[in-house]
Protein backbone atom coordinates (compact mmCIF):
# COMPACT_ATOMS: atom_id res chain seq x y z
CA UNK A 1 0.00 0.00 0.00
CA UNK A 2 1.37 3.44 -1.01
CA UNK A 3 0.40 6.88 0.41
CA UNK A 4 -0.36 9.75 -2.21
CA UNK A 5 2.84 11.90 -0.08
CA UNK A 6 5.26 8.54 -1.20
CA UNK A 7 3.96 8.09 -4.71
CA UNK A 8 4.46 11.73 -5.72
CA UNK A 9 7.80 11.83 -3.82
CA UNK A 10 8.96 9.36 -5.73
CA UNK A 11 7.86 10.10 -9.89
CA UNK A 12 9.66 11.36 -12.15
CA UNK A 13 8.44 13.14 -15.83
CA UNK A 14 9.23 11.15 -18.68
CA UNK A 15 9.81 12.79 -22.17
CA UNK A 16 6.42 11.78 -23.81
CA UNK A 17 6.17 12.45 -27.65
CA UNK A 18 3.02 14.17 -29.30
CA UNK A 19 2.26 11.24 -30.88
CA UNK A 20 2.13 8.85 -27.85
CA UNK A 21 0.28 11.63 -25.80
CA UNK A 22 -2.43 11.88 -28.01
CA UNK A 23 -2.99 7.99 -28.28
CA UNK A 24 -2.56 7.90 -24.89
CA UNK A 25 -5.38 10.89 -24.14
CA UNK A 26 -7.85 9.36 -26.40
CA UNK A 27 -7.51 5.56 -24.97
CA UNK A 28 -7.76 7.25 -21.56
CA UNK A 29 -11.51 8.83 -23.19
CA UNK A 30 -12.31 5.65 -24.59
CA UNK A 31 -11.66 3.74 -21.30
CA UNK A 32 -14.05 5.95 -19.85
CA UNK A 33 -16.54 5.65 -22.28
CA UNK A 34 -16.55 1.68 -21.84
CA UNK A 35 -17.00 2.34 -18.93
CA UNK A 36 -20.46 3.73 -19.37
CA UNK A 37 -21.29 0.70 -21.78
CA UNK A 38 -20.17 -2.02 -19.01
CA UNK A 39 -22.51 0.27 -16.39
CA UNK A 40 -25.70 0.42 -18.79
CA UNK A 41 -25.68 -2.95 -19.54
CA UNK A 42 -25.14 -4.29 -16.26
CA UNK A 43 -27.74 -1.88 -14.39
CA UNK A 44 -31.02 -3.00 -13.32
CA UNK A 45 -33.19 0.08 -13.27
CA UNK A 46 -34.80 1.95 -15.88
CA UNK A 47 -33.63 5.48 -14.76
CA UNK A 48 -30.09 4.16 -15.38
CA UNK A 49 -30.64 1.54 -17.93
CA UNK A 50 -32.80 3.59 -19.92
CA UNK A 51 -32.59 7.18 -19.52
CA UNK A 52 -28.87 7.06 -19.05
CA UNK A 53 -29.15 9.74 -15.64
CA UNK A 54 -24.61 8.27 -15.27
CA UNK A 55 -21.53 9.23 -15.57
CA UNK A 56 -17.84 7.77 -15.86
CA UNK A 57 -14.42 9.14 -15.59
CA UNK A 58 -10.90 8.87 -14.56
CA UNK A 59 -8.99 10.57 -12.05
CA UNK A 60 -5.37 11.03 -11.48
CA UNK A 61 -3.74 9.68 -8.74
CA UNK A 62 -4.82 13.19 -6.44
CA UNK A 63 -8.39 12.70 -7.29
CA UNK A 64 -8.15 15.50 -10.47
CA UNK A 65 -10.72 14.93 -13.28
CA UNK A 66 -8.87 13.90 -16.68
CA UNK A 67 -10.55 11.76 -18.54
CA UNK A 68 -14.63 11.70 -19.34
CA UNK A 69 -17.23 9.88 -21.04
CA UNK A 70 -19.63 13.01 -21.94
CA UNK A 71 -23.09 11.59 -20.16
CA UNK A 72 -24.32 13.88 -17.53
CA UNK A 73 -22.35 17.27 -17.39
CA UNK A 74 -24.47 17.92 -13.70
CA UNK A 75 -22.30 14.86 -12.65
CA UNK A 76 -19.04 15.03 -14.43
CA UNK A 77 -18.09 18.61 -13.41
CA UNK A 78 -19.05 17.50 -9.56
CA UNK A 79 -16.85 14.28 -9.30
CA UNK A 80 -13.91 14.94 -8.77
CA UNK A 81 -14.63 16.60 -4.97
CA UNK A 82 -15.52 13.34 -4.33
CA UNK A 83 -12.60 11.84 -4.97
CA UNK A 84 -10.88 14.04 -3.10
CA UNK A 85 -12.77 13.84 -0.44
CA UNK A 86 -12.16 9.79 -0.29
CA UNK A 87 -8.77 11.15 -0.13
CA UNK A 88 -8.75 13.40 2.67
CA UNK A 89 -10.60 10.73 5.22
CA UNK A 90 -8.79 7.48 4.20
CA UNK A 91 -5.36 8.62 2.96
CA UNK A 92 -2.93 5.82 4.29
CA UNK A 93 -5.38 3.63 4.46
CA UNK A 94 -6.75 2.93 0.18
CA UNK A 95 -6.01 -0.99 -0.07
CA UNK A 96 -5.95 -2.32 -3.64
CA UNK A 97 -9.50 -3.49 -3.80
CA UNK A 98 -11.20 -1.18 -2.54
CA UNK A 99 -14.31 0.23 -3.61
CA UNK A 100 -15.68 3.83 -2.02
CA UNK A 101 -19.26 4.85 -1.57
CA UNK A 102 -20.40 8.44 -1.55
CA UNK A 103 -23.87 10.25 -1.90
CA UNK A 104 -23.04 12.93 0.94
CA UNK A 105 -23.96 16.32 -0.37
CA UNK A 106 -21.45 18.50 1.78
CA UNK A 107 -18.92 16.61 1.45
CA UNK A 108 -18.38 16.47 -2.77
CA UNK A 109 -21.32 14.84 -3.87
CA UNK A 110 -24.59 16.57 -5.18
CA UNK A 111 -28.05 15.03 -3.91
CA UNK A 112 -28.59 12.32 -2.59
CA UNK A 113 -30.00 9.40 -5.26
CA UNK A 114 -26.50 10.27 -7.18
CA UNK A 115 -24.52 7.70 -5.65
CA UNK A 116 -20.88 7.94 -6.06
CA UNK A 117 -18.77 4.42 -6.39
CA UNK A 118 -15.10 5.18 -6.97
CA UNK A 119 -12.17 2.68 -7.21
CA UNK A 120 -8.42 3.52 -6.55
CA UNK A 121 -6.12 2.29 -9.22
CA UNK A 122 -3.06 0.41 -8.54
CA UNK A 123 -0.42 -0.10 -10.92
CA UNK A 124 2.92 -2.56 -9.51
CA UNK A 125 1.50 -1.65 -5.94
CA UNK A 126 1.74 1.99 -6.38
CA UNK A 127 -1.67 4.50 -6.08
CA UNK A 128 -1.91 5.49 -9.70
CA UNK A 129 -5.03 6.90 -10.65
CA UNK A 130 -8.92 6.17 -9.83
CA UNK A 131 -11.73 5.22 -11.58
CA UNK A 132 -15.54 6.39 -10.78
CA UNK A 133 -19.41 6.66 -11.47
CA UNK A 134 -22.31 8.40 -10.67
CA UNK A 135 -25.55 7.22 -10.92
CA UNK A 136 -28.92 8.67 -10.12
CA UNK A 137 -30.67 5.82 -7.72
CA UNK A 138 -34.67 5.60 -7.32
CA UNK A 139 -34.40 5.15 -4.18
CA UNK A 140 -32.40 6.45 -1.36
CA UNK A 141 -34.76 6.38 1.34
CA UNK A 142 -36.25 9.45 3.07
CA UNK A 143 -39.77 10.89 3.62
CA UNK A 144 -40.92 10.41 -0.22
CA UNK A 145 -40.50 7.58 -3.11
CA UNK A 146 -37.85 8.99 -4.71
CA UNK A 147 -36.18 10.49 -2.38
CA UNK A 148 -36.67 13.55 -3.53
CA UNK A 149 -39.61 16.39 -2.25
CA UNK A 150 -39.46 20.40 -2.71
CA UNK A 151 -41.37 20.78 1.04
CA UNK A 152 -38.34 18.64 2.87
CA UNK A 153 -36.30 21.39 4.74
CA UNK A 154 -33.01 19.43 5.83
CA UNK A 155 -31.06 16.91 4.51
CA UNK A 156 -31.90 14.08 6.91
CA UNK A 157 -35.37 13.94 5.39
CA UNK A 158 -34.09 13.35 2.19
CA UNK A 159 -32.56 9.70 2.44
CA UNK A 160 -29.72 8.00 3.76
CA UNK A 161 -26.60 9.78 3.90
CA UNK A 162 -23.65 8.23 2.83
CA UNK A 163 -19.86 9.99 3.34
CA UNK A 164 -17.01 8.18 1.80
CA UNK A 165 -16.95 4.84 3.36
CA UNK A 166 -15.89 1.74 2.22
CA UNK A 167 -18.41 -0.41 -0.28
CA UNK A 168 -15.88 -3.34 -0.65
CA UNK A 169 -12.99 -3.66 1.08
CA UNK A 170 -9.68 -5.52 -0.97
CA UNK A 171 -11.94 -6.67 -3.72
CA UNK A 172 -14.60 -8.13 -0.90
CA UNK A 173 -18.29 -6.55 -0.59
CA UNK A 174 -18.61 -5.10 2.25
CA UNK A 175 -21.22 -6.63 4.15
CA UNK A 176 -22.30 -4.01 7.06
CA UNK A 177 -22.66 -1.31 4.75
CA UNK A 178 -24.39 -3.10 2.28
CA UNK A 179 -26.69 -3.99 5.39
CA UNK A 180 -26.86 -0.81 6.35
CA UNK A 181 -27.99 0.45 2.47
CA UNK A 182 -30.89 -2.21 1.79
CA UNK A 183 -32.90 -1.80 5.70
CA UNK A 184 -33.07 2.28 4.73
CA UNK A 185 -34.35 1.86 1.67
CA UNK A 186 -37.65 0.98 -0.47
CA UNK A 187 -36.68 -0.94 -3.69
CA UNK A 188 -32.94 -2.92 -1.79
CA UNK A 189 -32.87 -5.49 -5.27
CA UNK A 190 -32.81 -2.26 -6.82
CA UNK A 191 -30.13 -0.44 -5.90
CA UNK A 192 -27.98 -3.09 -4.84
CA UNK A 193 -27.89 -4.51 -7.95
CA UNK A 194 -26.73 -1.04 -9.38
CA UNK A 195 -23.98 -0.37 -6.90
CA UNK A 196 -22.65 -3.95 -7.99
CA UNK A 197 -22.94 -2.70 -11.76
CA UNK A 198 -20.54 0.73 -10.96
CA UNK A 199 -18.64 -1.15 -9.22
CA UNK A 200 -18.39 -3.44 -12.40
CA UNK A 201 -17.61 -0.37 -14.21
CA UNK A 202 -14.97 0.99 -11.88
CA UNK A 203 -13.29 -2.51 -12.16
CA UNK A 204 -13.45 -2.26 -15.75
CA UNK A 205 -11.33 1.09 -15.92
CA UNK A 206 -8.83 -0.38 -13.41
CA UNK A 207 -8.40 -2.90 -15.82
CA UNK A 208 -7.83 -0.96 -18.62
CA UNK A 209 -5.73 1.72 -17.12
CA UNK A 210 -3.56 -1.22 -15.96
CA UNK A 211 -3.03 -2.56 -19.49
CA UNK A 212 -2.00 1.00 -20.60
CA UNK A 213 0.72 1.11 -18.02
CA UNK A 214 1.67 -2.31 -18.82
CA UNK A 215 2.35 -1.39 -22.65
CA UNK A 216 3.65 1.90 -22.60
CA UNK A 217 5.10 2.27 -18.72
CA UNK A 218 3.26 3.41 -15.72
CA UNK A 219 5.88 6.82 -15.90
CA UNK A 220 4.17 8.08 -19.36
CA UNK A 221 0.70 6.76 -18.45
CA UNK A 222 0.87 8.98 -15.13
CA UNK A 223 2.94 11.84 -17.53
CA UNK A 224 0.29 12.15 -19.64
CA UNK A 225 -2.66 12.49 -17.32
CA UNK A 226 -1.11 15.36 -15.62
CA UNK A 227 -0.46 17.14 -19.20
CA UNK A 228 -3.73 16.35 -19.80
CA UNK A 229 -4.61 18.47 -17.34
CA UNK A 230 -2.37 21.40 -18.38
CA UNK A 231 -3.34 21.22 -22.14
CA UNK A 232 -6.75 21.71 -21.58
CA UNK A 233 -6.11 24.94 -19.27
CA UNK A 234 -3.61 26.18 -22.03
CA UNK A 235 -6.91 26.17 -24.35
CA UNK A 236 -8.90 27.35 -22.24
CA UNK A 237 -6.65 30.47 -21.68
CA UNK A 238 -5.83 30.78 -25.46
CA UNK A 239 -9.45 30.91 -25.89
CA UNK A 240 -9.67 33.96 -23.27
CA UNK A 241 -7.05 35.48 -25.03
CA UNK A 242 -8.77 35.37 -28.21
CA UNK A 243 -12.07 36.85 -26.86
CA UNK A 244 -12.43 40.98 -25.86
CA UNK A 245 -12.05 41.48 -22.25
CA UNK A 246 -15.50 42.75 -20.47
CA UNK A 247 -18.07 42.29 -18.13
CA UNK A 248 -21.70 41.20 -18.24
CA UNK A 249 -24.25 40.23 -15.91
CA UNK A 250 -27.25 38.41 -16.22
CA UNK A 251 -30.36 37.28 -13.50
CA UNK A 252 -32.75 34.92 -13.79
CA UNK A 253 -35.48 33.06 -11.08
CA UNK A 254 -36.98 30.37 -10.01
CA UNK A 255 -40.69 30.59 -8.98
CA UNK A 256 -40.36 29.59 -5.69
CA UNK A 257 -38.53 28.13 -2.78
CA UNK A 258 -39.98 25.12 -3.46
CA UNK A 259 -42.00 25.95 -0.21
CA UNK A 260 -44.80 28.50 -2.09
CA UNK A 261 -42.10 31.20 -0.98
CA UNK A 262 -40.99 34.56 -2.67
CA UNK A 263 -38.84 33.66 -6.59
CA UNK A 264 -35.50 32.65 -6.01
CA UNK A 265 -32.95 35.10 -7.50
CA UNK A 266 -29.72 33.83 -9.39
CA UNK A 267 -27.24 36.12 -10.25
CA UNK A 268 -23.94 36.04 -12.00
CA UNK A 269 -21.64 38.67 -12.72
CA UNK A 270 -18.82 37.70 -14.76
CA UNK A 271 -15.63 39.48 -15.96
CA UNK A 272 -12.58 38.60 -18.48
CA UNK A 273 -8.64 39.82 -18.06
CA UNK A 274 -6.47 38.81 -20.42
CA UNK A 275 -6.51 35.15 -20.19
CA UNK A 276 -8.47 34.63 -16.73
CA UNK A 277 -12.26 34.82 -16.24
CA UNK A 278 -13.88 36.27 -13.12
CA UNK A 279 -17.42 34.72 -12.17
CA UNK A 280 -18.87 36.47 -8.83
CA UNK A 281 -22.22 34.73 -7.82
CA UNK A 282 -22.80 37.12 -4.24
CA UNK A 283 -25.52 38.95 -6.21
CA UNK A 284 -27.88 35.36 -5.85
CA UNK A 285 -30.36 35.00 -3.03
CA UNK A 286 -29.46 33.39 0.61
CA UNK A 287 -30.22 29.67 1.07
CA UNK A 288 -33.67 28.47 0.71
CA UNK A 289 -36.14 26.65 3.21
CA UNK A 290 -37.15 24.03 0.63
CA UNK A 291 -35.06 21.88 -1.62
CA UNK A 292 -34.13 24.08 -4.14
CA UNK A 293 -30.60 24.84 -2.64
CA UNK A 294 -27.37 23.96 -4.61
CA UNK A 295 -24.34 22.19 -2.95
CA UNK A 296 -21.11 23.15 -4.23
CA UNK A 297 -20.40 20.42 -6.41
CA UNK A 298 -23.43 20.82 -8.13
CA UNK A 299 -22.49 24.60 -8.57
CA UNK A 300 -18.61 23.80 -9.79
CA UNK A 301 -20.24 21.52 -11.94
CA UNK A 302 -22.52 24.23 -13.68
CA UNK A 303 -19.65 26.73 -13.53
CA UNK A 304 -17.32 23.72 -15.79
CA UNK A 305 -20.97 23.52 -18.08
CA UNK A 306 -21.10 27.09 -19.01
CA UNK A 307 -17.67 28.00 -19.77
CA UNK A 308 -17.23 25.27 -22.02
CA UNK A 309 -19.99 26.30 -23.74
CA UNK A 310 -19.56 29.48 -24.23
CA UNK A 311 -15.64 29.38 -24.87
CA UNK A 312 -14.44 26.34 -25.89
CA UNK A 313 -17.42 24.48 -27.07
CA UNK A 314 -14.67 22.01 -29.22
CA UNK A 315 -12.61 21.24 -26.59
CA UNK A 316 -12.14 18.15 -23.91
CA UNK A 317 -13.20 18.85 -20.70
CA UNK A 318 -11.15 18.22 -17.24
CA UNK A 319 -10.40 19.74 -14.19
CA UNK A 320 -7.61 21.81 -15.86
CA UNK A 321 -10.51 24.39 -17.19
CA UNK A 322 -11.23 25.28 -13.42
CA UNK A 323 -7.43 26.64 -13.28
CA UNK A 324 -8.57 29.58 -15.49
CA UNK A 325 -11.66 30.63 -13.73
CA UNK A 326 -11.91 32.53 -10.21
CA UNK A 327 -14.83 31.99 -8.48
CA UNK A 328 -17.04 33.84 -5.96
CA UNK A 329 -19.68 31.67 -4.12
CA UNK A 330 -20.23 33.07 -0.77
CA UNK A 331 -20.96 30.39 1.83
CA UNK A 332 -24.84 30.53 3.02
CA UNK A 333 -26.07 31.14 -0.61
CA UNK A 334 -28.54 29.33 -2.22
CA UNK A 335 -25.48 28.30 -4.86
CA UNK A 336 -23.05 27.12 -2.08
CA UNK A 337 -25.69 26.56 1.26
CA UNK A 338 -24.31 25.46 4.55
CA UNK A 339 -25.24 21.67 5.62
CA UNK A 340 -28.21 20.65 6.95
CA UNK A 341 -30.04 22.40 3.79
CA UNK A 342 -32.22 20.20 1.64
CA UNK A 343 -30.63 20.25 -1.87
CA UNK A 344 -32.69 17.38 -3.19
CA UNK A 345 -34.63 19.26 -6.05
CA UNK A 346 -31.47 20.93 -6.93
CA UNK A 347 -30.88 20.17 -10.24
CA UNK A 348 -34.10 22.82 -10.57
CA UNK A 349 -32.01 25.99 -9.55
CA UNK A 350 -28.68 24.25 -11.42
CA UNK A 351 -30.77 24.29 -14.89
CA UNK A 352 -31.36 27.63 -13.89
CA UNK A 353 -28.01 28.91 -13.30
CA UNK A 354 -26.51 27.39 -16.46
CA UNK A 355 -28.84 29.56 -18.37
CA UNK A 356 -28.34 32.68 -16.35
CA UNK A 357 -24.10 32.06 -16.54
CA UNK A 358 -24.54 31.46 -19.91
CA UNK A 359 -26.26 34.80 -20.58
CA UNK A 360 -24.13 36.58 -18.46
CA UNK A 361 -21.06 35.28 -20.19
CA UNK A 362 -22.80 36.55 -24.18
CA UNK A 363 -23.36 39.85 -22.35
CA UNK A 364 -19.63 39.98 -23.01
CA UNK A 365 -19.98 38.51 -26.16
CA UNK A 366 -23.00 38.75 -28.25
CA UNK A 367 -22.26 36.93 -31.03
CA UNK A 368 -22.34 33.62 -28.94
CA UNK A 369 -25.95 34.58 -27.57
CA UNK A 370 -28.37 31.79 -28.59
CA UNK A 371 -32.07 31.94 -27.13
CA UNK A 372 -32.98 30.56 -23.91
CA UNK A 373 -33.52 26.84 -23.42
CA UNK A 374 -36.55 25.38 -20.79
CA UNK A 375 -35.15 25.08 -17.69
CA UNK A 376 -38.77 23.25 -16.55
CA UNK A 377 -36.92 20.25 -15.56
CA UNK A 378 -40.17 18.58 -14.51
CA UNK A 379 -39.80 15.03 -12.93
CA UNK A 380 -42.05 12.08 -11.93
CA UNK A 381 -41.11 10.25 -8.50
CA UNK A 382 -44.38 7.62 -7.71
CA UNK A 383 -43.69 4.57 -4.66
CA UNK A 384 -45.62 2.05 -7.15
CA UNK A 385 -45.71 -1.46 -7.53
CA UNK A 386 -44.27 -3.87 -9.90
CA UNK A 387 -47.08 -5.48 -12.10
CA UNK A 388 -45.17 -8.53 -12.68
CA UNK A 389 -43.92 -9.36 -9.04
CA UNK A 390 -46.14 -6.99 -6.84
CA UNK A 391 -43.31 -6.03 -5.27
CA UNK A 392 -42.96 -2.26 -3.79
CA UNK A 393 -41.43 -0.18 -7.15
CA UNK A 394 -40.00 3.58 -7.41
CA UNK A 395 -40.53 5.35 -10.94
CA UNK A 396 -38.23 8.47 -11.47
CA UNK A 397 -38.89 10.18 -14.50
CA UNK A 398 -37.69 13.06 -15.70
CA UNK A 399 -39.09 15.57 -18.82
CA UNK A 400 -37.47 17.46 -21.33
CA UNK A 401 -38.29 20.33 -23.07
CA UNK A 402 -37.01 22.30 -26.16
CA UNK A 403 -33.64 24.34 -26.38
CA UNK A 404 -33.11 27.72 -27.32
CA UNK A 405 -32.51 28.61 -30.92
CA UNK A 406 -29.32 29.99 -32.23
CA UNK A 407 -27.98 32.19 -34.87
CA UNK A 408 -27.79 28.93 -37.37
CA UNK A 409 -30.83 27.24 -36.72
CA UNK A 410 -34.06 25.81 -34.88
CA UNK A 411 -33.73 24.91 -31.26
CA UNK A 412 -33.94 20.93 -30.54
CA UNK A 413 -37.53 19.76 -29.81
CA UNK A 414 -38.13 17.30 -26.12
CA UNK A 415 -34.44 17.30 -24.82
CA UNK A 416 -33.33 17.21 -21.34
CA UNK A 417 -31.22 20.64 -21.66
CA UNK A 418 -27.96 22.27 -20.34
CA UNK A 419 -26.28 20.28 -17.53
CA UNK A 420 -28.22 17.23 -17.98
CA UNK A 421 -28.98 14.97 -21.01
CA UNK A 422 -31.67 11.95 -19.68
CA UNK A 423 -33.64 10.60 -21.59
CA UNK A 424 -37.40 10.30 -21.70
CA UNK A 425 -38.67 6.98 -19.88
CA UNK A 426 -39.88 4.73 -23.00
CA UNK A 427 -44.00 3.98 -22.27
CA UNK A 428 -43.27 0.25 -22.54
CA UNK A 429 -40.63 0.60 -19.97
CA UNK A 430 -43.18 2.56 -17.33
CA UNK A 431 -45.84 0.47 -17.83
CA UNK A 432 -43.74 -2.95 -17.11
CA UNK A 433 -42.25 -1.57 -14.59
CA UNK A 434 -45.16 0.21 -12.54
CA UNK A 435 -48.61 0.54 -12.09
CA UNK A 436 -48.79 3.71 -14.15
CA UNK A 437 -50.05 4.52 -17.35
CA UNK A 438 -48.60 6.97 -20.34
CA UNK A 439 -51.47 7.76 -21.76
CA UNK A 440 -49.86 10.50 -24.57
CA UNK A 441 -46.25 11.63 -24.79
CA UNK A 442 -46.02 14.64 -27.51
CA UNK A 443 -44.69 17.75 -28.40
CA UNK A 444 -46.74 20.60 -27.82
CA UNK A 445 -47.15 22.64 -30.72
CA UNK A 446 -47.04 26.69 -30.38
CA UNK A 447 -44.79 25.95 -27.40
CA UNK A 448 -41.27 27.40 -28.68
CA UNK A 449 -40.61 31.28 -29.05
CA UNK A 450 -40.70 32.82 -32.62
CA UNK A 451 -37.82 34.53 -34.78
CA UNK A 452 -35.73 34.18 -37.45
CA UNK A 453 -34.92 30.86 -36.05
CA UNK A 454 -37.40 28.88 -33.77
CA UNK A 455 -36.94 27.57 -30.36
CA UNK A 456 -37.53 24.29 -29.62
CA UNK A 457 -41.00 22.43 -28.99
CA UNK A 458 -41.67 21.33 -25.22
CA UNK A 459 -43.48 18.13 -24.06
CA UNK A 460 -46.65 16.71 -23.00
CA UNK A 461 -46.94 13.63 -21.08
CA UNK A 462 -49.80 12.55 -19.15
CA UNK A 463 -49.58 9.76 -16.32
CA UNK A 464 -52.42 7.46 -15.39
CA UNK A 465 -52.63 5.98 -11.68
CA UNK A 466 -53.15 2.75 -11.75
CA UNK A 467 -55.10 -0.13 -9.31
CA UNK A 468 -53.97 1.24 -6.00
CA UNK A 469 -53.14 4.38 -4.46
CA UNK A 470 -49.65 5.66 -5.21
CA UNK A 471 -47.60 8.15 -2.94
CA UNK A 472 -45.84 10.49 -6.05
CA UNK A 473 -43.59 13.62 -5.91
CA UNK A 474 -43.75 15.80 -8.43
CA UNK A 475 -41.73 19.10 -9.63
CA UNK A 476 -40.95 21.61 -12.31
CA UNK A 477 -40.25 24.94 -13.05
CA UNK A 478 -40.69 27.76 -15.30
CA UNK A 479 -44.63 27.68 -14.64
CA UNK A 480 -44.59 31.43 -14.23
CA UNK A 481 -44.78 33.45 -17.74
CA UNK A 482 -42.28 36.57 -16.36
CA UNK A 483 -39.79 33.14 -16.07
CA UNK A 484 -40.34 31.70 -19.28
CA UNK A 485 -37.20 30.85 -21.90
CA UNK A 486 -36.50 34.02 -23.43
CA UNK A 487 -35.31 34.53 -27.14
CA UNK A 488 -32.08 36.42 -28.24
CA UNK A 489 -31.67 39.35 -30.42
CA UNK A 490 -35.45 39.90 -31.13
CA UNK A 491 -36.85 36.36 -31.31
CA UNK A 492 -39.87 35.82 -28.80
CA UNK A 493 -39.84 33.67 -25.67
CA UNK A 494 -41.03 30.49 -25.10
CA UNK A 495 -43.97 29.02 -23.24
CA UNK A 496 -44.22 28.45 -19.48
CA UNK A 497 -44.87 25.28 -18.45
CA UNK A 498 -47.91 24.15 -17.33
CA UNK A 499 -48.85 21.08 -14.52
CA UNK A 500 -52.66 19.98 -14.95
CA UNK A 501 -54.52 17.28 -12.08
CA UNK A 502 -57.45 15.17 -13.59
CA UNK A 503 -59.48 13.67 -11.15
CA UNK A 504 -60.95 10.03 -11.63
CA UNK A 505 -64.18 11.96 -12.64
CA UNK A 506 -62.67 14.01 -15.37
CA UNK A 507 -62.17 17.40 -13.39
CA UNK A 508 -59.13 19.62 -14.67
CA UNK A 509 -57.51 21.34 -11.98
CA UNK A 510 -54.50 23.70 -12.13
CA UNK A 511 -52.18 22.29 -9.22
CA UNK A 512 -49.36 23.06 -7.33
CA UNK A 513 -46.46 22.59 -9.43
CA UNK A 514 -43.71 21.26 -6.50
CA UNK A 515 -45.70 18.81 -4.22
CA UNK A 516 -45.94 15.70 -2.88
CA UNK A 517 -49.20 13.99 -2.58
CA UNK A 518 -51.27 10.63 -2.37
CA UNK A 519 -52.58 9.83 -5.69
CA UNK A 520 -55.62 7.91 -6.17
CA UNK A 521 -56.29 5.32 -8.77
CA UNK A 522 -57.62 6.87 -12.14
CA UNK A 523 -55.89 10.02 -11.71
CA UNK A 524 -54.07 11.57 -14.38
CA UNK A 525 -50.81 14.15 -13.94
CA UNK A 526 -50.42 16.14 -17.11
CA UNK A 527 -47.18 18.09 -17.81
CA UNK A 528 -46.88 20.33 -20.36
CA UNK A 529 -43.01 21.39 -20.48
CA UNK A 530 -41.74 24.59 -22.27
CA UNK A 531 -40.21 25.24 -25.32
CA UNK A 532 -37.27 27.08 -26.45
CA UNK A 533 -36.28 30.50 -26.82
CA UNK A 534 -36.31 32.01 -30.76
CA UNK A 535 -33.19 33.41 -32.14
CA UNK A 536 -33.93 36.98 -34.59
CA UNK A 537 -36.71 39.04 -35.55
CA UNK A 538 -39.57 36.49 -36.86
CA UNK A 539 -40.41 39.08 -40.04
CA UNK A 540 -36.89 37.58 -40.88
CA UNK A 541 -37.88 33.76 -40.82
CA UNK A 542 -37.45 32.08 -44.20
CA UNK A 543 -40.81 31.51 -46.32
CA UNK A 544 -39.89 27.52 -46.95
CA UNK A 545 -39.35 27.32 -42.86
CA UNK A 546 -43.16 29.42 -42.40
CA UNK A 547 -44.56 27.04 -44.63
CA UNK A 548 -43.44 24.28 -42.87
CA UNK A 549 -44.46 24.96 -39.68
CA UNK A 550 -47.51 25.67 -40.90
CA UNK A 551 -48.18 22.49 -42.72
CA UNK A 552 -46.74 20.78 -39.85
CA UNK A 553 -48.92 22.41 -36.95
CA UNK A 554 -46.52 23.68 -35.17
CA UNK A 555 -48.00 27.18 -34.04
CA UNK A 556 -51.09 26.26 -32.53
CA UNK A 557 -50.95 26.39 -28.17
CA UNK A 558 -53.89 25.21 -26.88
Amino acid sequence: MTTLTEHSATAREPEVDTVTFEVLSSALTSIAEEMGVVLKRSSYSPIIRDMDDFSCALFTADGDLVAQADYIPAQLGAMSLVVKAIIERWDGRISDGDAFICNHPFLGAMHLPDVNVVTPIFVDGILSGWSGTAAHHIDVGGVNPGSEGPELEDIFAEGLILPPVRLSIAGVENPDVISIITDNIRDPLSTVSDLRAQRAACVLGYQRLNELAGQYGLAVVSSVMRRNLDVVELAVRNALLDLPDGEGEAEGFLDDDGLDGPPTRIHAKVSKVGDTLHIDLSGSSAQVRGAMNVPWASARAGIVYAVRAVVAPDLGSNDGLLRAVDINAPLGSVLNPMAPAAVSIRHNTCQRFADTLIRALTDIWPEAAVGSSTVSFFCMNVGSTSPVTGRPAVMADVVGGGTGATGEADGLDGVDTYMSNVGVMPAEVVETNYRIRILRNEFVPGSQGTGRFNGGLGLRREYEILEHPQRATFYAEQTKAGFAPTGASGGSSGQPTRITLISPDGTETMVKTKTSTTLQPGTIVRVETAGGGGFGPASERSEAARESDERNGLLAFP
